[in-house]
């Protein structure tokens, strides 16, 4: 996916203006057109769905920066509903029928913690949550797994991979930092993997066999142990990049025999399903969550809900305009074509250029020598 490059000293204004272009009809009329996507419906409907979905998702995420934990989480369901509502209909030129939302929730608390929420899954056909699931890329039918509870949806988003593993001592994230190390020769990745279950950890990550040859275990000079991973020459980049900018690889959920490797933004949007539903029907729990936790997990809760609110917008406007937009701060500068070398490649230059003039004094040498001789 392309890289567009947006100057901003207030990227989620921007980033909101952008969407916002959506909610004119002619630049939903041009956006068909440009793309070549045949419109299902009549007009003024499709442009009405998209327009007012945007809005009002607008007014949403703005009403969920003013208000408390008690009801944010469920302005932001709402929120992204409305988003990836108006995104299908800007990908596909219909209007989707969607009559529930696909998922509903059984609280059965065992130690306290909201991640123990039970999640599951129905309506495929219609169900909004399976319904947007297809934009975000995965189309496994979640309604034929039954076993789901909020911490697995938790435990797959890098930018609160710290926070799970802090709050929640029992259980593993299923996100695997990669920490990459750039050689004269080649680029090798590092995994920090302990056990004897590594390697059997590693093959939960979809497609690791095909994009990665054996990893090799090797120890830092402190001693900790940690594989090198080395790309095969012919496998694809299976990475995912964090809101950081650090990639990692993500670990599936194994269901009924089945591997299966939700999308982050499907995640995000699952956990604010929950987390939603758990402060609009259930205050006996939530509100003592919100006002008296003391395991930590509101923190997690709170970080999320930060990162949900940023990220998910952007990558609704990625999806639309096919190509990711990042908005940054740095002003122009002028495009840099000096190459600068390190010291391997300087080392590379001198011994050529010495084996070059050693070259052309042997020459030189030799031609003295049979003039010497007639």
């Amino acid at each position: 996916m392309d890289i567009t490059r947006v100057f901003t000293e207030e990227p989620e204004q921007e980033l909101w203006r952008s969407l916002l272009q959506f909610s004119y009809r002619a630049n939903i009329l041009r956006h068909f057109d440009e793309n070549h996507i045949a419109k299902t419906d009549e007009d003024d409907n499709l442009t009405n769905c998209i327009a007012g979905a945007l809005l009002q998702a607008d007014e949403y995420y703005k009403a969920s920066k003013t208000v408390s934990l008690q009801v944010e989480p469920l302005l932001l369901y709402y929120g992204t509903t409305n988003l990836f509502y108006a995104m299908y209909i800007l990908l596909n030129g219909t209007i989707p029928e969607i009559r529930s939302h696909g998922m509903h929730i059984t609280v059965k608390p065992k130690n306290g913690f909201i991640a123990e929420t039970s999640i599951s899954f129905d309506h495929h056909l219609d169900g909004g949550v399976h319904v947007f699931s297809e934009i975000c890329g995965f189309t496994e039918n979640l309604c034929e797994s039954h076993s789901w509870d909020l911490g697995e949806f938790l435990d797959s988003i890098a930018e609160i991979r710290d926070d799970f593993e802090r709050c929640y001592r029992g259980r593993k994230s299923h996100i695997i930092p990669l920490y990459v190390i750039k050689t004269p020769d080649c680029v090798v990745e590092r995994v920090f993997l302990d056990g004897e279950d590594a390697l059997a950890t590693l093959s939960m990550v979809d497609g690791f066999d095909s994009a990665y040859l054996s990893p090799q275990r090797a120890s830092t000079r402190n001693g900790d142990s940690y594989l090198v991973l080395h790309h095969k020459m012919t496998g694809k980049q299976i990475h995912q990049i964090s809101y950081s900018g650090q990639p990692y690889l993500q670990i599936s959920h194994e269901k009924n025999g089945k591997k299966l490797t939700v999308p982050k933004e499907l995640n995000m949007y699952v956990v604010l399903f929950a987390l939603g539903n758990l402060c609009r029907y259930h205050p006996e729990i939530w509100n003592p969550f919100v006002v008296q936790d003391s395991t930590g997990e509101k923190l997690l809760v709170e970080k999320l809900l930060y990162y949900a609110r940023r990220m998910l917008p952007n990558f609704v406007l990625n999806c639309i305009l096919k190509k990711q937009v990042v908005f940054v701060s740095d002003k122009y500068v002028p495009e840099d074509r000096v190459h600068l070398v390190g010291r391997h490649e300087v080392q590379e230059i001198v011994a050529e250029e010495i084996r070059t003039q050693m070259r052309t004094n042997l020459a030189k040498t030799v031609m003295q020598s049979e003039r010497s001789l007639e």
